[in-house]
């Protein structure tokens, strides 16, 4: 049997969840800020307790490697790759916002994948199903802009789109103006879902600990207010 643990710590929510070949086993999701090293690993050793899963008995782990906060992306990945070196297990990385976008896989419409980047940014993409509704593909890559530049952007999409994320609620004031081929999906599919991401990730190959790195997209803020310093 294959027993998965899936991370994802990008943006205010810590996520955890286990997948076995049988499906979703349990899951965990609290929003804290930017509390995510208090509360990931308490987190993973709740949920093992709760499940009966000991960790030993992983066969692989995924985990969400952003774009998204900085020091939210470093604890999840930081200890993915702690699991993936002990256990000598492999790890898959995969995007915030694919794993968004994979919310709506089964929806014929557009996807635009949007998380808040802060300093009056977003992270976001555009995606759309496969054909079967296995999964999604990515039609627009990953870009850091200004929230109007992402109206613009959603405005000049053709047909349907539903926009998903933190971002899009964030700054669903700048979005509400473009017309009513575009919807703000509900605020349960804000944040990144740890079982959609075991989901996404359960036929893709993972690698060894030491290859997996964030996708920051940016500089890290602490960084970009001393260079504006």
């Amino acid at each position: 049997m294959t027993l998965t643990m899936a991370i994802s710590t990008s943006t205010p929510q810590v996520s955890v969840a286990f997948r076995s070949d049988e499906g979703i086993l349990s899951s965990f999701s609290l929003r804290v800020g930017r509390r995510h090293a208090e509360t990931l690993a308490p987190a993973i050793r709740a949920l093992c307790k709760l499940s009966g899963v000991e960790v030993d008995s992983l066969s692989r782990v995924a985990v969400d490697v952003g774009p998204g906060l900085f020091t939210g992306l470093r604890v999840g990945i930081a200890t993915a790759k702690a699991l993936g070196d002990a256990l000598c297990i492999p790890v898959v990385a995969a995007g915030s916002l694919e794993t968004l976008a994979f919310a709506w896989r089964h929806d014929p419409r557009t996807v635009a994948s949007v998380v808040d980047a802060r300093r009056g940014e977003v992270f976001w993409s555009l995606h759309r199903r496969v054909p079967d509704g296995s999964g999604v593909e990515t039609v627009r890559a990953a870009q850091v802009s200004s929230p109007s530049d992402l109206a613009r952007g959603l405005a000049a999409t053709s047909g349907s789109v539903v926009v998903t994320g933190d971002g899009a609620r964030r700054y669903e004031s700048e979005l509400s103006s473009l017309d009513d081929r575009i919807e703000l999906a509900p605020s349960r599919f804000d944040y990144p879902s740890a079982e959609c991401l075991a989901v996404m990730t359960a036929e893709t190959e993972g690698v060894e600990a030491a290859l997996v790195s964030a996708r920051y997209m940016r500089e890290a803020d602490v960084r970009i207010g001393w260079d504006q310093r």
